[in-house]
């Protein structure tokens, strides 16, 4: 999908084990990184009387509409402001002081930026909608349209063709990234997505591994709270996913066939017993599957996409956030413009 491909928000976890072991205190969250579709973060546009134009090395521009900018700009207000109300737009969102309601605008203004840009490439490429995605665009236009209430009419000040147009420049680009790049030669295997669950007994001494190691192969042995009671490690339970860069307890792992447990393991100073619980964790091997998917092709993707816009430079108009302000239109509600396109394509 379109938001997959260019979607540069995640809040992620790392599942090397020694790494784990290293810094169990490590977190790792990147809320906001500048991308497309981050998270079709805006301001409000209520105030901006002007269009915003995108520009190319031609001379050639196209344009936003206020009306347009104010949909996706009230999208996404509410869509924040739902979960963590109006005080957040003030808050400092780095280390320097950048507020985070100019946080999301600055990458409102990417999102516009690289729409316009991939809708530029669909027109070099000859990439158009069909009469029935058309038919279908205006069926998703119907729906939204009609679920906007008077106080999201009068907050956004946006038309069913403003919407219409909108939602076709979304769907074109989706469709674009769709056609230039071919998914059979982008395929993910199973084995290469593959991700298990294991137990681990973390030890200091060899003496004292061995001992624990005779205990969990006795029968009826609980390898489980024996690891939690006895490992010198925080935690005892991991999911691995499979890569070509494994280190000697990954590998070892990886190795384990349904319920089995492991001889000793001495790695970097310490001693470790592994049990397989899953030797093909199912559902998380498909979402890491799909994920593996669209990391290729993003990657596919921007082999074609930034040698065209070095020679398509796009930007937008300057001052299209002059008089926004995101504390207006408290009785707008509309949070589900791109929601509803992706639950419609699903």
């Amino acid at each position: 999908k379109f938001l997959n491909i260019f979607c540069r928000m995640y809040d992620w976890k790392e599942t090397s084990l020694d790494q784990r072991r290293k810094d169990k205190k490590r977190k790792w969250f990147r809320p906001l990184k500048q991308g497309f579709l981050i998270a079709f973060s805006a301001g409000c546009l209520a105030a901006c009387g002007q269009t915003a134009s995108y520009q190319n090395a031609k001379g050639s521009a196209a344009e936003y509409t206020p009306g347009q900018i104010m949909t996706v700009a009230a999208t996404e207000r509410n869509r924040y402001q739902n979960i963590y109300t109006g005080q957040l737009w003030s808050v400092a969102a780095d280390g320097s002081g950048t507020t985070f309601e100019s946080l999301l605008k600055g990458q409102m203004e990417q999102f516009l930026t690289e729409l316009a840009a991939i809708n530029l490439l669909a027109e070099e490429k000859g990439v158009e909608l069909t009469n029935q995605e058309k038919t279908q665009v205006q069926s998703l236009t119907d729906t939204y349209f009609s679920s906007l209430t008077p106080e999201d009419l009068d907050y956004m000040k946006v038309s069913k063709d403003e919407i219409y147009d909108l939602y076709s420049k979304y769907y074109l680009a989706d469709k674009t990234v769709s056609q230039l790049t071919d998914e059979k030669a982008l395929e993910v295997s199973d084995a290469e997505a593959k991700v298990i669950r294991i137990l681990q007994i973390e030890t200091d001494t060899e003496e004292k591994a061995e001992t624990l190691w005779k205990k969990v192969n006795e029968p009826k042995a609980d390898f489980a709270s024996i690891a939690e009671k006895e490992s010198g490690g925080s935690q005892v339970e991991f999911q691995l996913e499979w890569s070509d860069t494994l280190n000697a307890l990954e590998e070892t792992a990886f190795s384990l066939e349904q319920d089995q447990i492991s001889e000793i393991i001495s790695w970097e100073g310490k001693f470790y017993i592994q049990k397989c619980i899953s030797a093909y964790d199912e559902e998380a091997t498909a979402a890491r599957k799909l994920r593996l998917l669209e990391e290729k092709k993003a990657r596919a993707f921007d082999q074609i996409y930034t040698p065209f816009i070095q020679n398509h430079p796009i930007r937008l108009k300057n001052g299209i956030w002059e008089g926004v302000d995101f504390s207006q239109g408290e009785e707008c509600t509309s949070d589900d413009f791109f929601q509803l396109y992706h639950e419609t394509g699903e």
